[in-house]
């Protein structure tokens, strides 16, 4: 950014900015007109600079050994003139133009290179792509900012848009990105922008922390501002939610918070969460007062704060780990440190990744591992100490993400967790103390609790980030040993926190430990490790490991156990937490009180009534819950009434022998869900397949490798590479003669939304079975299976078909067909008696339905993981995966190396939308989606293969809406502030529109009529705000109006659909960003609609900065439907 002549001139940097931080263009405005001062600048940020000089220049010389015909902009003349010669160049035809300038008004950059291709544009049978170096080995958002910038300012020369992009990172990898992919974002983004510094004199805003801090050129001058007002984020442990609310009543400084009274005090905010944060507010006062450091002993509860200390031991290691920020949200790994006693003195050990490459991160983790099981077997009694929760989520990441190559590494890991040997620090002085400080980082307290003074340059773990990625160019051995110094600070200053707590802890407080035969039974070897350990050393055979499958089915060995650990390490970490913190998990139904110790009582069962505040959870009627801190069982979930604001009702059902068994019911109790169910007969199907792999070359199971090869079906009479079906014919009788064809192989049906998928998935069972096939049925759940099967019967007896078939239920999910029966208890089924079986992935998987069914039909194979379907598909010769993998996907919960972490239909398209027409078949007309709703739908997600049936043109309805339109998407802005999982605002908005709408005409296929409340959908992201909706409709209309979260309505459709997106902007997300733009709840939420699609959404929520490119590709799919804006 640069003032002339009280003009702002800015660039693609100040845009990253601008996202970053609004207040961040103030304080860079006030820094240009020498009102305030920046961060002095660091010694690696300038030598960074020059690196990325060199990096630049070096590939120069690459590209000009590579293309003739060069220029290079001179970067000494004016800028209009630097402009001038880079048009001239773009149309003279240059093959290389270095340093390129771009001009768009008062915006402006400087592209590294232009390289010329052959792709036609209005300049002539040639146009360019930007091609920019990085010398950071991770691409980051900012850098995807620019070269969007400079190839959108580019397109405006040569009259079309780059179909790519490039980024050249320090470790010379090129980068290709899809330049439509993030367009829309960067000019919504550059449009918001330049309305704000237009207005910026009028701009009155205040600065508040947020994600960029860390890294701001201007944290001092915002802590000034905190500081010099007081201002009530300076709290310890407050949170952006808890602020807002409070603002909402005038406490807006940290002294009015201290002196407030909280039982006259009426905000929405948990009444211990608000004691505590008052009494934090004291204290952090009195220092302000008095200018002196404090802290306070507080009374432990039971089984928390000192009642977590183990017993000290002279083998007690002392542990942190550096991690690089990546894409997937998971740390590289690239420091371990370690502090322990050695003899009378203590030492530190590290473990240093050599570079940025995952084999210098394994090499660590073994090498770490190595050392962990030498000195535990020497100090058996020995603890791992570590502060906050980074350490032992890493270890557990990497344990999983490396068990195919080091499987030793994933069951010592386990064998630590199991003996309880982590101890977080954090947790315990959380518990245990309250200090005068604005934060209970390891930085913040060491100086009060136990005078720790640190020595070393590096100060914030940013800083570790930033000089290991200066170091990864450098190589500069005093750069490494500032960040090694700087690790090791931490591993004393943990060490130092656990001899305060020792000092200070209560004797009447016993020492945590487990029982000696727990502890035993931890460090057993389980049959499933010694299983994987065999399996993958066969793997490692020559000949076998040869064969590309091979590493795929390496990284699927052991994928069941993987995937669970994440459901029991959470349960564990339940156990941990307070009331208040579980109910911001999602998984709970957090702090939930007794409202009566007498139950109500029907027939041999009690019924006990809770009351909850309004929260995000996932739990529902018939579920079976624990109490969370206890990990026991306390009944099922007879229901809930949800009476926001904070009165929501859960009534828990248990019969009178478990109610005896318990004695009493918790006065207060956090709900979760029971554990993980027993995998081993999926666990046992997989290996199965992967011994037949190691033995015959997976012979006996021609289906799934012929799955795993990704290639084109095996069918009798169809050559492979052609097109399977003739998309002009009927799609339903092509379908059945290809699956008929089908030689022991695997075949994919994708169906997007309203194609049909269902109806064509039964009649070709059908026409299988009429051929005396034998016919599996499966999906990810009992709902889904059931689905099918009541199309298969419906059709069956359309066409006076009789056959026998099973499925395999539990009481609580019966089928209760007329031709299928259900099967509840596990005894032996004659095969010969049945031409259809259904039930989930642990029915198939078992031993004795080996190979026993000629075909295995998966339905919503998106949504079930590859190395279940092949658990599955050992019971059948030829496998139809049957789905669509824009819909909602398959939730990965592990740490999975490869292919191992997708979906079977994901690992089948390989990052395609459309299944290619000669592997699969694509059902390409939709019976739900209008012209206009199609179009969007087809070319955000389905490569403009999608087309609208004629059955949608005889759909009609007249809304008599003002703004609103009777066909076609349409985006309401909506402006509010603070709002998380609920939005009034939009409630309200919804709550108006559905009540003009209701009862207006609508005309379908099957005649006229009147819109009711089946014809609404109404769909959020939280059950918070669909409950809110609900309340609020609930005045005028029926209890049965259909409002619910999008995983409520796959598969179902309205007429008319209403999306409230209901968070203000992305600092209020209750979830991460990946979760709330997710491409495929997206695509769902919109293709409900057969006639209206109507999304509230505020803007803010777009005005957010990325943390990963993924995140960036998401929002833009969000700022396409900013065309829709409802006009007023």
């Amino acid at each position: 950014m640069k003032i002339l002549n009280n003009k702002i001139f800015t660039s693609p940097s100040d845009l990253n900015n601008f996202v970053s931080c609004k207040y961040l263009i103030k304080n860079e405005i006030k820094f240009l007109n020498k009102e305030i001062q920046r961060n002095q600048e660091s010694i690696d940020k300038k030598l960074w600079k020059e690196f990325g000089l060199k990096h630049e220049n070096k590939h120069f010389k690459l590209l000009k050994e590579e293309y003739k015909n060069v220029i290079s902009i001179k970067q000494d003349l004016k800028e209009e003139e630097r402009f001038k010669q880079t048009v001239k160049a773009i149309k003279e035809g240059f093959d290389l133009i270095y340093h390129a300038y771009f001009i768009d008004d008062n915006f402006r950059g400087e592209a590294d290179f232009l390289i010329k291709n052959d792709t036609k544009s209005n300049i002539g049978n040639f146009s360019y792509e930007v091609y920019d170096t990085k010398v950071s080995r991770k691409p980051r958002p900012r850098h995807i900012y620019q070269i969007t910038a400079y190839s959108s300012m580019l397109s405006k020369i040569q009259g079309i848009l780059p179909e790519a992009m490039y980024l050249i990172d320090g470790s010379d990898i090129i980068h290709k990105y899809k330049t439509k992919e993030f367009l829309d974002f960067y000019l919504f983004t550059k449009n918001n922008f330049e309305i704000y510094l237009k207005n910026i004199s009028k701009e009155n805003i205040y600065p508040e922390k947020n994600s960029n801090c860390a890294v701001c050129d201007y944290t001092e001058v915002c802590e000034n501002i905190w500081e010099r007002d007081n201002y009530i984020n300076q709290v310890a442990k407050i949170n952006k939610s808890q602020i807002e609310k409070l603002k909402k009543v005038g406490i807006t400084t940290v002294k009015q918070l201290a002196e407030a009274n909280i039982d006259k005090l009426k905000v929405k905010i948990n009444k211990q969460a608000l004691k505590d944060r008052i009494s934090q507010a004291q204290l952090q006062e009195e220092k302000r007062e008095t200018g002196q450091s404090k802290y306070i002993i507080l009374d432990s509860d039971k089984g928390k704060g000192f009642y977590k200390l183990p017993e000290p031991d002279d083998g007690d290691l002392f542990f942190d780990i550096e991690g690089f920020p990546q894409e997937d949200g998971r740390g590289f790994e690239y420091l371990h440190g370690i502090y322990f006693k050695n003899k009378n003195d203590y030492e530190f050990k590290f473990f240093w990744a050599k570079d940025f490459k995952k084999k210098y991160e394994k090499e660590n983790f073994v090498e770490l591992i190595e050392f962990l099981k030498n000195h535990f077997k020497k100090y058996p009694k020995a603890h791992l100490y570590h502060y906050n929760s980074y350490e032992k989520r890493s270890l557990r990441q990497l344990a999983s993400l490396y068990s195919s190559d080091f499987p030793e590494g994933s069951n010592f890991v386990d064998t630590l967790l199991r003996a309880e040997k982590f101890v977080d620090l954090f947790l315990i002085i959380n518990q245990c103390a309250r200090t005068s400080e604005k934060d209970m980082s390891l930085k913040s307290i060491e100086g009060v609790l136990y005078n720790f003074q640190r020595k070393g340059d590096v100060k914030k773990a940013e800083d570790s980030v930033k000089l290991y990625d200066y170091w990864l160019t450098s190589k500069n051995e005093d750069t490494k040993k500032d960040i090694i110094e700087y690790n090791k600070e931490d591993c004393v200053s943990t060490y130092q926190l656990r001899e305060f707590l020792i000092k200070n802890k209560p004797d009447t407080i016993e020492w945590y430990s487990i029982t000696p035969e727990d502890e035993k039974k931890s460090y057993d070897k389980k049959p499933w490790e010694e299983a994987e350990v065999e399996l993958l050393e066969a793997l490692d055979k020559k000949e076998i490991a040869k064969n590309p499958l091979t590493q795929t089915i390496r990284n699927l060995v052991g994928f069941h156990r993987r995937e669970q650990k994440p459901e029991w390490w959470e349960m564990f970490d339940r156990m941990e937490k307070t009331h208040d913190e579980l109910e911001e998990d999602a998984e709970c139904i957090g702090q939930c009180i007794l409202q009566s110790p007498k139950p109500e009582k029907v027939d041999k069962s009690f019924i006990f009534t809770y009351q909850f505040n309004d929260q995000d959870y996932k739990l529902k009627k018939d579920s079976s819950v624990y109490d969370a801190h206890m990990n026991t069982s306390i009944g099922k979930i007879e229901e809930i009434i949800e009476q926001s604001p904070n009165k929501n009702i859960v009534k828990i059902k248990l019969s009178e022998k478990k109610y005896n068994s318990m004695g009493e019911m918790p006065s207060v109790v956090s709900l979760s869900r029971r554990g993980a169910p027993n995998i081993a007969v999926l666990e046992q199907a997989l290996n199965r397949f992967v011994e037949d792999y190691i033995n015959k070359k997976g012979s006996n199971y021609k289906s799934i490798i012929d799955l795993l090869n990704r290639g084109n079906p095996d069918l009798k009479d169809i050559k492979s590479g052609d097109p399977l079906i003739n998309e002009s014919e009927n799609i339903t009788s092509e379908s059945v003669k290809i699956i008929k064809q089908m030689k022991n192989t695997c075949l994919s049906i994708q169906g997007p939304p309203g194609t049909g998928k269902t109806y064509n998935s039964a009649k070709i069972i059908i026409e299988l079975m009429k051929d005396g096939k034998k016919v599996g049925v499966s999906s990810n759940s009992h709902e889904a299976i059931k689905n099918l099967l009541f199309e298969i019967e419906r059709q069956a007896k359309a066409e006076s078909f009789k056959f026998k078939g099973i499925k395999k239920s539990s009481n609580t999910n019966l089928f209760e067909g007329e031709f299928i029966i259900d099967v509840i208890k596990d005894k032996l089924i004659d095969i010969k008696d049945f031409s259809l079986f259904a039930g989930t992935a642990w029915f198939f998987s078992n031993m004795r339905m080996d190979q026993t069914l000629d075909y295995l039909f998966i339905d919503e194979a998106g949504q079930v993981s590859l190395a279940n379907t092949i658990s599955m598909a050992t019971s059948a010769k030829n496998l139809v995966l049957i789905g669509d993998q824009m819909q909602l996907s398959q939730p990965i919960r592990g740490t999975h190396e490869g292919y191992a972490k997708l979906s079977a239909l994901d690992y089948i398209l390989e990052n395609r939308d459309t299944i290619p027409p000669e592997q699969g078949i694509f059902l390409r007309e939709t019976r739900r989606l209008n012209k206009q709703i199609c179009k969007y739908i087809s070319d955000s997600f389905y490569d403009s293969r999608l087309i609208p049936h004629k059955i949608t043109e005889s759909r009609s309805v007249n809304l008599g809406l003002k703004n609103i339109e009777d066909e076609g998407i349409f985006f309401i802005p909506t402006d509010h502030f603070g709002n998380s999982q609920r939005s009034d605002e939009e409630a309200e908005i919804v709550h108006n529109y559905y009540s003009k709408i209701i009862k207006k005409d609508f005309e379908d296929e099957n005649g006229k009529g009147k819109i009711d409340i089946e014809n609404i959908m109404v769909v959020a992201p939280f059950n918070v705000q669909t409950n809110n909706i609900k309340q609020k409709l609930l005045k005028k209309h029926s209890e049965d109006t259909r409002i619910g979260t999008i995983d409520l309505f796959q598969g179902q459709e309205a007429k008319v659909v209403f999306i409230s997106m209901t968070s203000s902007d992305a600092e209020n997300l209750p979830r991460h960003k990946d979760f709330f733009f997710n491409r495929n709840r997206l695509n769902v939420a919109i293709s409900r609609a057969q006639n209206v699609a109507i999304i509230l959404f505020n803007p803010n929520l777009l005005l957010a900065s990325a943390n990963s490119i993924h995140e960036m590709r998401l929002m833009n799919n969000f700022c396409k439907l900013l065309m829709f804006e409802v006009k007023k």
